[in-house]
């Protein structure tokens, strides 16, 4: 295709000099697409497209690995300071700032860890702490946040969309189930 526009362009350069000099602005464009074809078919574009999102930074899904690394790297060092459950702030029943949080009794998730987010959700591959870090969300999150956010980013990562990315969207949901079980 690229070809026949390169044909096209330079009979309309050659009848742009011999017949009439309009043919010239109208070889132009013709030019410009077989150029741009070329570019594409060469993989020459996707080399440029891929040294530019270098350049520009680490996408939305590694920032978000990276804040939710920090949180826990964050998160791990304050447990380190005061281990039982008086001292980190926490409730026996695993409860922040005096909300418990649904089932989060000891006795529900087997007295492992007093923490209920640590526990693995057996059903869907993830834990409760992993699902709130891939939706880059605070543990004290309400329902509504939750979902307003898992709106958003499943708008975005669906794979029939632009941007779309299965394996995302696969992670995205695995999450969500995980924190509306």
């Amino acid at each position: 295709m690229a070809a026949t526009f390169v044909g096209l362009t330079a009979l309309l350069v050659v009848a742009g000099v011999v017949v009439n000099p309009l043919l010239l602005a109208v070889a132009v464009p013709f030019g410009a697409a077989a150029y741009l074809m070329w570019f594409h078919a060469s993989g020459r574009l996707r080399e440029r497209v891929r040294r530019e999102a270098d350049r520009i930074g680490p996408t939305d899904r590694e920032r978000a690995r990276q804040r939710a690394r920090a949180a826990e790297n964050r998160r791990d060092a304050y447990r380190g300071a005061g281990s039982d459950a008086a001292g980190s702030g926490r409730s026996a029943a695993g409860g922040r700032g005096g909300r418990a949080r649904a089932g989060a009794s000891r006795g529900r998730f087997g007295g492992g860890s007093r923490d209920p987010r640590d526990r693995a959700a057996s059903t869907h591959g993830m834990s409760e702490r992993e699902a709130y870090a891939t939706l880059d969300l605070d543990p004290t999150a309400d329902a509504e946040t939750v979902r307003s956010t898992y709106r958003e980013r499943a708008k975005r990562l669906h794979p029939d969309g632009e941007d779309g990315d299965e394996e995302a969207f696969k992670e995205l949901n695995r999450a969500y189930e995980v924190l509306t079980d």
